[in-house]
């Protein structure tokens, strides 16, 4: 029994490492050298814990997505809903690369080429969604929420990936702009009474 924990142990500081990596260098950074070299291993321990590198990489991605999600509710439980998911867009309102929502465009062209990875992507996109829907409910349940919630996401995602290509001045897109205004659209659709 004891060294099945420990190898639970040894299997979780490899996947915290490739989180480490996955936050500062993206994705395509997350190899068994690298995350080797973040933990102060070696690569073969890395091989030994997974069976290839996407199945780290997904479940790096998972365990990123669920300790982002975990921060960012807790940051903003006490905001009222147009100042919460002003902040989940935050990197792309501030004219920024779009932070976070960057890695996230990187993660969903990642799933595309890449099966193994794509139901990891999924799950997390779908959790994702669920904190956005929970934020719109704090302004008024509605059974649209979930499409709205995904509507700003895809809009927050989509601008995070044209930033990354090139900046808003080469595209002429103002991503907190377009942002701005699609939150603006999604709230004031929640503000407007319902039709009896």
């Amino acid at each position: 029994m004891g060294s099945y924990l420990a190898r639970d142990a040894r299997r979780r500081t490899i996947l915290d490492s490739a989180v480490v990596v996955l936050g500062r260098d993206g994705i395509a950074a997350v190899t068994a050298r690298s995350v080797a070299a973040e933990l102060g291993g070696s690569q073969g321990q890395i091989h030994h814990h997974f069976g290839s590198t996407t199945q780290l990489v997904a479940e790096a991605w998972l365990l990123y997505t669920r300790t982002e999600v975990e921060q960012f509710e807790a940051e903003t439980a006490s905001l009222d809903p147009q100042e919460a998911v002003g902040h989940f867009f935050e990197g792309l309102r501030g004219g920024q690369d779009g932070g976070a929502l960057a890695l996230w465009a990187e993660a969903g062209s990642y799933a595309r080429f890449t099966q193994e990875f794509a139901p990891a992507y999924l799950a997390s996109l779908r959790q994702v969604c669920t904190v956005l829907e929970r934020l719109l409910d704090r302004e008024r349940p509605d059974d649209g929420n979930r499409d709205a919630a995904l509507r700003l996401l895809m809009v927050g995602i989509g601008l995070a990936g044209l930033t990354a290509i090139a900046p808003a001045d080469e595209t002429g897109v103002a991503p907190g702009q377009v942002v701005g205004s699609a939150i603006a659209q999604e709230l004031s659709r929640l503000r407007t009474p319902p039709r009896a």
